[in-house]
Parts: C-alpha cells; sequence; structure tokens
C-alpha cells in the first residue's frame, strides 16, 4: 500500500527573463535562453546552439525567443496542487533548460553567474519545507563549486546538482577533493543527473533512440563507482550521493561487479579500501527511478536505502500524471517497510522535506 509519495526527482524551469533580466549586462547577450529555430523551440547559450526540444508553436517567428514557463509550474502553491492531485506531497526540485544549457558553457564567469542566479531564484521561490531545492553548479570550476554551496548552506541549502560525467577534470582528480570536503562538512548532498556531461545522442541512425536513451540512463554508473572506488565516500563518510533519473535495475549489479573488480584485480586497485567498493554506496549513496519493476526485485541485493522513488514530473518518461496508480502496480506484494522507505522515507531522511502532519507525528512516536 502506497501510503505516503515524495517524488526524490522533479523539475522546473525559472521565469523567461530569469537570466536576461539577472546577470551582469556584460553577460546578458551570452546567458540561456530559449529561441525558435528551424521551426523547434531551440535551447541556446553563449549564442551557440545546445539542444533542439520539440516542435514550435505554428505561428512562432523563425529567430524569435519563446518563454518555457509551461514546463512544470513554476508557481509554489500552483505546483503543489499539481503534485497533489497526482498524489504527491512533496518534491525534490532540478533544473529544465538550465539543467541543459549551464553544463555547456566555456565561459567560467557566465557559467558561475548563470548558476547564481538560477540558484537565488530556486531557493527564494521555493522555501516552503515540502520542496527540497537542488542547487546548479559551476562544475567546469572545482572551486567555484565550493564558493556557491558555502554561499548557499546559510540559507538552507540541502542538495547540489553536478554532471553525472565530468570528462575534462574527472571526479577522481585531486583539485576535487576540497569540494568534497565542504560538501560534506556543510551536510549537502550531491546529485549527479544522468544526461549531463556527455553528449546524449551518442548512436545516429537506426535503433539510435532506443539505444541512446539506454547509454545516457545508465550513464551514472560509471561516477558511482568512481565515488566509491577511487575512495572519495570513504575519506568523506558523511558525504552523500544520488544518481539521479538513471533508474534502478542496474545497480544490483554494479556493486557486485565493483567488489569482483577489487577482489579479482587486487594487484592494479588503487587505492587500497578499508571496506568493499560497494559497502560506501549502500552506506552514503542512492539512485532514483520513476518506474523500474527490476530495481525493486533487486532491493534485496542493494538494500532499501539506496532507493527512491521520483516521478520527473513534467517530463513525459515520467509517471505524472498517474503516479499513484503507477506505484501501487509496480510496489503490488512488497513490504511496507520496503515500500515506506522507497515512496517517501529516503527522500525525507536525505533532503529535510517536510512531512505531513499526521506522519510526523507518526515518526516522532516511533523514534
Amino acid at each position: 500500500m502506497i501510503r505516503l509519495a515524495i517524488s526524490a526527482d522533479g523539475h522546473v524551469t525559472g521565469p523567461a527573463d530569469l537570466w536576461s533580466e539577472n546577470l551582469p549586462p556584460s553577460l546578458r547577450d551570452k546567458g540561456p535562453r530559449a529561441e525558435v529555430r528551424d521551426g523547434m523551440i531551440a535551447l541556446v547559450v553563449e549564442n551557440k546552439l545546445v539542444r533542439k526540444m520539440v516542435d514550435a508553436p505554428p505561428d512562432a517567428v523563425e529567430g524569435s525567443s519563446i518563454s518555457l514557463e509551461g514546463w512544470g509550474e513554476n508557481d509554489p502553491a500552483a505546483r503543489l496542487e499539481t503534485l497533489a492531485a497526482d498524489g504527491v506531497s512533496g518534491e525534490v526540485l532540478y533544473p529544465t533548460m538550465a539543467f541543459f544549457t549551464a553544463y555547456s558553457i566555456e565561459d567560467g564567469a557566465l557559467q558561475d553567474a548563470v548558476c547564481q542566479v538560477y540558484n537565488d531564484w530556486l531557493i527564494d521561490t521555493f522555501a516552503d519545507p515540502r520542496f527540497a531545492a537542488v542547487a546548479i553548479l559551476p562544475s567546469s570550476q572545482p572551486e567555484a563549486c565550493t564558493r556557491e554551496i558555502e554561499r548557499l548552506s546559510p540559507r538552507g541549502l540541502r542538495a547540489a546538482l553536478l554532471p553525472a560525467h565530468s570528462d575534462d577534470l574527472p571526479y577522481n582528480r585531486s583539485e576535487w577533493e576540497p569540494f568534497w570536503e565542504t560538501a560534506a562538512g556543510l551536510g549537502v548532498s550531491l546529485s549527479f543527473h544522468a544526461g549531463t556531461g556527455r553528449h546524449q545522442a551518442p548512436v545516429r541512425g537506426p535503433g539510435g533512440a532506443v539505444t541512446n536513451y539506454v547509454v545516457t540512463v545508465s550513464g551514472p554508473l560509471e561516477t558511482a563507482s568512481i565515488l566509491c572506488a577511487a575512495g572519495i565516500l570513504e575519506r568523506h563518510p558523511t558525504l552523500n550521493v544520488a544518481m539521479i533519473e538513471c533508474g534502478a535495475g542496474w545497480l544490483a549489479w554494479a556493486l557486485d561487479a565493483m567488489d569482483e573488480a577489487y577482489r579479482e584485480h587486487e594487484m592494479f586497485v588503487k587505492p587500497k579500501l578499508e571496506a568493499l567498493p560497494s559497502e560506501y554506496f549502500r552506506r552514503q549513496g542512492a539512485v532514483t527511478f520513476q518506474c523500474d519493476p527490476v530495481g525493486i526485485r533487486n532491493r534485496v541485493a542493494t538494500g532499501n536505502r539506496c532507493l527512491l522513488w521520483g516521478s520527473d514530473y513534467p517530463h513525459p518518461e515520467g509517471t505524472y500524471p498517474k503516479s499513484r496508480e503507477i506505484l501501487e502496480k509496480q510496489f503490488e506484494g512488497v513490504e511496507q517497510e520496503a515500500v515506506d522507505s522507497i515512496t517517501w522515507r529516503n527522500a525525507v531522511d536525505l533532503y529535510g522535506l517536510a512531512l505531513p502532519d499526521d506522519f510526523a507525528s507518526e515518526r516522532a512516536q516511533a523514534s
């Protein structure tokens, strides 16, 4: 039975003039925007095309700016009503437009400013404790990432976003170490969202659509392995990490494969860890999924703590507007303790989300 549902993965788009009005004047012309290109809504930053999204309205003028404000309600009260109609009581908020554009920026000063403008709007707008606002970080500059979470922490920041891949500066490089230490010390959970840091469509032609989706969704597996095997989670035992919108079915195999590689290739392994790699992810890691019966069945191998459900509202591959119906079906026959952990308790523990009064009283009595 689904007693409560809290989504650990939702997406929001800021006001149409967010960057054009709030970036420093010298950077505004290069900031993120949506415009019509070849009859489609396209995302642009630094005056270069990042991604074509969907067909533009029939009356849209080629080259004109266009608003994305309808892509996920950005008024908190209205969004809570939308969630309630879907049977969802709270939500962890990731970007939409900033998600695709910020990690494509080459100018470090622009990337830093774009992230700050978005984060200030997000935290100010979604201060309701039923939301967890996830800051987006200027990932090309580890020192700027550190400054940003230090800037936002006094305002209640609980989570921050990095790309699933950092090929120019891999996460096992020493330059990241001060950032890991700061995030752990401030209690800021780190998220790595599928589809970021690498091109989402490496395969062209027949089978490309399916293959690209599978490759993109499974991308965070690599980063999860790095965080465990490179000793990052061991050195920072209070650092929590989450792989977002990547499904959960792969996790049981990946944890076993990490341990097998650690044991069977011991002569090549660096650093030597005090425990097997999988133990660190079970202690500090999590993954989110929308509908993943394989991941739910594999919970015996991964542990319930590692699994977070998210609706992915308003994206088309998500469960909105039938989240409760989909949840009931995929959790049929699952023990109540696991259902509660995966559908709301883990998100509350990780992000400090507020519970409805009756659940808050129940938890207080249980503790």
